[in-house]
């Protein structure tokens, strides 16, 4: 009797066990899919975008930031971590080229210059044959010295002072450090403050400019100020240059045209902010 009913136990414990099992799998299953589908609609998405400017570039050949954009979009899909590892290399791969066509078309195209670099550099970090790790790492630091030495001799003009500029799509990613990294960026960035005449709207979206080391390792500091015009929705509808700074001016505008703002505190006809940007470069 005490051996039947061991046994029965024994067999009710084992049923509870494949019950628990079956839900655990069921429970898991849509969190599963869930996560199959977002990779796919993520990379649908990714196509869709590619396709996009890839028909712009095509429409304007002689247009070489049309290139780099493409590129741009490109290696920041290879930091994809859902990706597999010959996604990444074809994304390496698709990115070099575009970045070889938009230097074909200027080959002193300062930004190019510094992503080709860097996508050499993380094409380095798949290589598994040292010798050729080291050639990549060798055409890559080519490419980070003449930037620095286009960007020193000042071939990067300033925006000019009271530039106007009006909000479009979102900026391609920031140019990452000129030496590559095998670990998370350590990114710098520049300290914001804004004002504003009568009442200051609420910011809900703060996006702070990017102080790119290889700006930092140029020698370049100093204050940006803009003034922004907010709408009625929150949103930057213009922006003017107060006050500009070679290579620090574009990162500027490109964080500030994504900030956005409570509308219930922008004013009727929409509210006027004066951004300043204070790039200060890291103590070592």
């Amino acid at each position: 009797m005490a051996k039947s009913f061991g046994v029965g136990v024994g067999v009710a414990i084992l049923s509870l066990g494949v019950l628990t099992l079956e839900r655990s799998a069921a429970q898991q299953m849509p969190r599963d899919r869930t996560a199959t589908d977002q990779r796919s609609s993520d990379r649908a998405s990714f196509d869709r975008k590619i396709a996009e400017l890839e028909r712009t570039a095509a429409e304007r050949p002689a247009d070489a930031a049309a290139q780099h954009v493409i590129a741009t979009f490109y290696y920041e899909k290879t930091r994809d971590q859902s990706i597999s590892a010959d996604e990444r290399r074809d994304y390496i791969a698709r990115g070099l080229e575009a970045e070889d066509r938009a230097l074909q078309i200027n080959p002193d195209y300062v930004e190019a210059l510094v992503y080709k670099n860097i996508l050499l550099r993380t094409k380095a970090l798949t290589e598994p044959d040292p010798a050729v790790k080291e050639a990549l790492t060798r055409e890559a630091d080519a490419l980070r010295n003449r930037a620095l030495e286009l960007r020193k001799a000042g071939a990067v003009a300033p925006i000019a002072e009271g530039t106007v500029v009006t909000p479009g799509p979102p900026p391609p990613p920031p140019p990452p450090p000129p030496g590559g990294t095998d670990g998370p960026i350590e990114w710098v960035y520049a300290d914001t403050d804004f004002t504003a005449a009568g009442q200051s709207p609420v910011r809900t979206k703060d996006v702070r400019p990017i102080y790119a080391p290889m700006v930092i390792a140029s020698g370049v500091k100093g204050q940006v100020v803009l003034e922004a015009t907010v709408d009625p929705r929150g949103k930057v509808a213009q922006l003017r240059v107060v006050k500009t700074q070679p290579m620090l001016t574009q990162a500027t505008i490109d964080a500030v045209r994504q900030w956005e703002f409570d509308p219930k505190t922008v004013a009727a006809g929409g509210s006027l902010i004066t951004v300043t940007a204070n790039f200060t470069p890291p103590s070592r």
